[in-house]
């Protein structure tokens, strides 16, 4: 009896540790693009560069994708780990029902947690005078009046020409 009762609570316990792995690796898979990083499908590729000048920046919060991935994968986790507690069957799938919606509402919180901080800047494009806004996680702005390289690849994207430099004065 006592071999049979530490064996249900072992196995317990790996599905109770493997379901808190599984929702650690769910909230490290959170994306975040910006002028310095790149996905590997957009290495070797080629991108269409123009020059733009900053006009104007300001702060916003960038929300990923509900992909619904954090919600299925909480769910199979807390179904597992709900059906090794209870001690008849009716239990075990009761106490699994009840994990399973438990691990979807957390995983699927998991999934929206994953906020980056950036800048939505509005840019003038130098040749054409045109303003374009894009919007792209960064730690500090990059200031209004900067020279930048305006990136159309697999993302849109800004960068400083040349590093920081004070903005040129106001036109008269």
């Amino acid at each position: 009896m006592t071999t049979v009762l530490s064996r249900k609570a072992g196995s317990r316990s790996v599905a109770a540790s493997l379901t808190v792995l599984t929702l650690l690796g769910l909230a490290a898979c959170a994306e975040t693009p910006g002028q310095g990083r790149y996905a590997a499908y957009e290495s070797g590729s080629v991108a269409h560069v123009e020059e733009g000048e900053v006009v104007a920046f300001r702060p916003v919060t960038i929300t990923p994708d509900n992909t619904g991935n954090g919600a299925v994968i909480g769910g199979v986790g807390g179904a597992v780990v709900g059906s090794q507690f209870g001690g008849r069957r009716s239990d075990h799938v009761a106490s699994g029902v009840v994990g399973a919606v438990a691990g979807a509402l957390l995983g699927n919180a998991i999934e929206k947690s994953n906020e980056a901080q950036g800048f939505a800047y509005t840019v003038r494009v130098l040749r054409t005078r045109e303003l374009v806004e894009i919007v792209q996680p960064d730690a500090s702005p990059i200031p209004n009046g900067a020279h930048v390289a305006i990136s159309y690849g697999a993302r849109v994207r800004i960068a400083p020409i040349g590093g920081y430099a004070a903005p040129p004065p106001p036109r008269q």
